[in-house]
C-alpha cells in the first residue's frame, strides 16, 4: 500500500517538475562552431540543422567568436588598427546575432513550445560607426497572433565600441497559453545592418494549465481509492 502511494506521489510530482524544467543556451557546445575570431550561420554550426535546444531558429541567425570582427586591418598597411570586436558573448566563448545570412535581420522568429524567461541582448557596432540597434522588442506568438511584447533599451556605456550584454526579463512569458514560439524585431540606428548581440536564452516547459494539474491530482487520488477498496476487500 505505501510503495502504491508513493509510486503515485512521485508520478504526480515528476509530472509538475517536469513543467518547472529549464534550460539555458549559450551556444558555446555546438557540434561545429567557427573559430572565435569568425562566425557562421546558427544552421551551419549546428550540423546542418536548424533545431538547437528544443528552438527552431530560422536561418537568418548567426553564431559569432568572442574575436570575431568585420574590420581584421590592413594587410598592406600595417599601422591601420582593426575594428572594434563584433560583440562580447555573456559567457562562454561565443554569442548569438542577427547578421542576416543573406535574409532580413529584422523580425527574427524562433519556433518552440517553450516558454523563454530571460536572455542577454547588447549592441553591435559593426565598422565602429555607431550602427547596429538600440533596442529590441520579444514577441510571444501563437502562431501569427501576438500574445505579449518585452521592449529592451540595449545599454551603451562605450560608443564606438561592443557593449557588456543587459538581461532581458520575459518572465512574463509564463502566465501565457499557447506559445508557438518568438519574434525579435529592432530598432536601427542609422543604415550599419541594425545588428544585435545575444546570449544565453533561458527557456522552460509549460506549466500545466490548473484544470491540467488538478486532473493529475485527482488521478493521484482515484488511484489510492481504488486501491485501498481492493485492499479491504482482500482482508
Amino acid at each position: 500500500m505505501k510503495t502504491f502511494s508513493r509510486g503515485l506521489a512521485l508520478a504526480f510530482g515528476a509530472a509538475l517538475a517536469g513543467a518547472a524544467h529549464g534550460v539555458t543556451l549559450g551556444f558555446d557546445d555546438l557540434p561545429t562552431a567557427p573559430a572565435i575570431n569568425s562566425a557562421t550561420g546558427l544552421f551551419f554550426a549546428n550540423n546542418d540543422s536548424a533545431s538547437y535546444g528544443g528552438v527552431v531558429w530560422e536561418s537568418g541567425f548567426t553564431v559569432a567568436g568572442s574575436e570575431y570582427r568585420v574590420d581584421t586591418g590592413s594587410i598592406v598597411d600595417p599601422v591601420r588598427p582593426p575594428g572594434p570586436l563584433f560583440g562580447i558573448p555573456r559567457s562562454g566563448q561565443y554569442f548569438l546575432t542577427n547578421s542576416g545570412n543573406g535574409v532580413s535581420n529584422d523580425a527574427m522568429l524562433l519556433t518552440t513550445s517553450l516558454v523563454l524567461t530571460e536572455a542577454w541582448f547588447g549592441r553591435n557596432e559593426y565598422y565602429g560607426f555607431g550602427g547596429g540597434a538600440d533596442q529590441i522588442t520579444i514577441h510571444a506568438m501563437a502562431g501569427v497572433a501576438n500574445l505579449g511584447s518585452v521592449s529592451f533599451e540595449l545599454p551603451e556605456l562605450n560608443p564606438a565600441q561592443p557593449e557588456m550584454l543587459g538581461k532581458v526579463d520575459t518572465s512574463v512569458f509564463k502566465s501565457l497559453a499557447g506559445i508557438t514560439g518568438y519574434r525579435i524585431d529592432r530598432r536601427e540606428l542609422g543604415s550599419q545592418s541594425g545588428n544585435w548581440v545575444a546570449d544565453d536564452f533561458t527557456f522552460v516547459t509549460a506549466v500545466p494549465e490548473p484544470g491540467v494539474e488538478l486532473l493529475l491530482a485527482g488521478l493521484v487520488v482515484v488511484g489510492l481509492t481504488a486501491h485501498r477498496k481492493r485492499g479491504r476487500r482482500a482482508a
